[in-house]
């Protein structure tokens, strides 16, 4: 059995800090990105900064893939327990149903402030946003994706996780672990294959994009969480590996971040590209094991204070980009430095958002709506001896697993 498997139910609550750590970055990222010199999103102030730019691109090269890493990790966890079909039907519900929700109540809100920014930024007239939040509404596009983005991937990455557990008749934990031992084993001809795969990946990522500069760089992004996702399975199934992700401290740290950093950089030809994504990757899992370390020393044990981030961080997801929506149109009006304009938005985003998180968790259909998660029905006092059995006390519903 893994560490992962024999370790006592405190040990998890790390990786819960973690994965709602990664959530929540979302806020300071957005917040980031609207000043941004390299992205163009979907609210940008014309007024940029070289060090928000610096910023989000930093955030971007491990945010993301720390939460697809630890939803890998605890997709497997759950998988293994379960089997693949009755878990594929709660991850369907439970993913599943807040993306239905999010696309038809939060989206076209976005759709419309980000129509009506237009006309503040001075970049159409007033009299033509009707015309154009209409023809977003009615047409699909990437509005309509958004930053639910994480969900339908994720949706994608489960069913195929699922499918693997089938194919191996429930003996999927078992191959990782012994892959993971045969490439700690075999480390030449293992990063032989790295490099291999890597070089394929920066040449098929080179056509793609040349083919389509838009869709396929949305084609590539989407797809290369992959990578973090099925390491994170590969985390839970092995305990050398499990250690191995907790191990990295400040020096790894800082050399994950030199390699990212020089992941961004420019390049020309197909070897410094394949060094590049092979930077990516390694530098991304050294800073997501730094920070999974300090959350293993630091965040190890149940806290109320860990919990309530936790229960919210999710919801703090889905809400905080419709509130950035807003700020950012606001900001347009206003002519302060851009980094003072980021710290008040993504300040009152995250204040604004966990309000939010507290209104929707006091009805039990908006958590259910924005959660995926059931409420759990009252359990009755006992019953009187010699009652029937549909009289007794009894839980109709069990308490939600860990949602990732």
């Amino acid at each position: 059995m893994t560490s992962m498997q024999t370790e006592k139910a405190e040990r998890l609550h790390h990786w819960d800090f973690s994965r709602a750590l990664y959530l929540v970055l979302g806020i300071p990222f957005h917040a980031a990105v609207i000043y941004s010199l390299s992205h163009e999103w979907s609210i940008s102030s014309p007024d940029k900064s070289q060090v928000l730019t610096w910023f989000t691109e930093f955030l971007h090269t491990f945010r993301m893939p720390g939460f697809f890493l630890l939803a890998g990790l605890f997709s497997m966890m759950l998988l293994d327990r379960q089997g693949p079909w009755p878990w594929l039907r709660t991850r369907l519900f439970r993913l599943g149903l807040p993306l239905i929700s999010a696309t038809l109540l939060i989206v076209p809100f976005q759709i419309t402030v980000q129509q009506v920014a237009l006309s503040v930024k001075g970049t159409v007239p007033a009299s033509d946003v009707p015309g154009l939040i209409a023809t977003q509404l009615t047409h699909f596009g990437e509005p309509w994706i958004a930053h639910l983005w994480f969900l339908w991937v994720l949706i994608a990455y489960c069913i195929g996780l699922a499918l693997l557990q089938a194919l191996c008749r429930g003996n999927l934990r078992a191959r990782l672990e012994a892959l993971v031992e045969w490439v700690a084993e075999n480390r030449i001809i293992s990063f032989m294959a790295f490099a291999a795969v890597c070089a394929l990946a920066a040449h098929v990522q080179t056509l793609v994009v040349a083919a389509s500069p838009y869709y396929g760089n949305a084609v590539i992004n989407y797809n290369l969480y992959v990578t973090y996702f099925a390491f994170g399975a590969l985390v839970y199934s092995s305990r050398r590996l499990n250690d191995l992700l907790l191990a990295p401290g400040p020096v790894a740290g800082m050399a994950g971040v030199a390699l990212v950093i020089f992941s961004q950089l420019t390049h020309t030809g197909l070897p410094l590209h394949t060094l590049k994504v092979m930077a990516a990757i390694v530098g991304a899992l050294l800073i997501v094991g730094f920070i999974s370390g300090l959350a293993h020393r630091h965040f190890g044990r149940s806290s109320p204070k860990v919990r309530k981030l936790v229960d919210a961080s999710f919801t703090i997801y889905l809400f905080h980009h419709p509130v950035i929506y807003v700020l950012a149109m606001l900001f347009l009006v206003v002519d302060l430095p851009p980094v003072v304009e980021f710290a008040i938005i993504a300040v009152s985003a995250g204040v604004i958002s966990y309000a939010i998180h507290l209104a929707v968790s006091r009805s039990a259909i908006a958590t259910l709506m924005f959660n995926g998660v059931r409420p759990k029905a009252k359990t009755s006092p006992p019953a009187p001896a010699g009652a029937p059995a549909s009289a007794k006390g009894e839980t109709l519903a069990p308490t939600p697993a860990l949602r990732v």
